[in-house]
């Protein structure tokens, strides 16, 4: 999708573009091509690229490489990867994920993204200060209930 597209607000249909994608990225974690930070589980620049290179249809903005970073950190949380010496290795769950259909290992990705994330999806925003060691955002507390409930 060029940046034209973007402002113009392009649909992007995903659902059979996440599927090849989860392949290709565990496929590429069995390889060993995956590394990342000891201390905050975030992928690097080399990773992020060798993901970007082989996502189907792309990232979704070239210049802000969204699922290429995401995707090290999907399979993280879901169980799929663990770090072992600064490289993601699969799991026997992972193992198994390359078997199994696509669509119920994303489901399970997204079950597990939900309680799991190894990070706050703020912590890619640089000008954040403060975020240098692991879980350092913390997701939101539950709302505050009204006073007429409270009773």
């Amino acid at each position: 999708m060029t940046t034209e597209q973007a402002s113009r607000g392009t649909v992007r249909c995903t659902e059979q573009e996440a599927q090849a994608n989860l392949l290709a990225v565990l496929q590429l974690c069995a390889a060993g091509k995956l590394r990342c930070s000891q201390k905050t589980h975030r992928p690097g620049v080399t990773t992020v690229a060798a993901v970007a290179e082989i996502l189907q249809d792309g990232d979704f903005y070239p210049a802000d490489p969204i699922a290429a970073f995401a995707w090290p950190l999907l399979l993280q949380a879901g169980g799929l990867a663990e770090l072992a010496s600064g490289k993601l290795a699969l799991t026997s769950l992972g193992r198994a994920a390359l078997t199994k259909p696509p669509h119920d290992t994303l489901r399970h990705l997204w079950q597990r993204w939900l309680n799991r994330a190894v990070l706050d999806e703020f912590s890619r925003i640089e000008e954040i200060k403060g975020q240098g060691a692991a879980a350092v955002l913390s997701a939101a507390g539950p709302p505050r209930r009204s006073p007429a409930t409270t009773r």
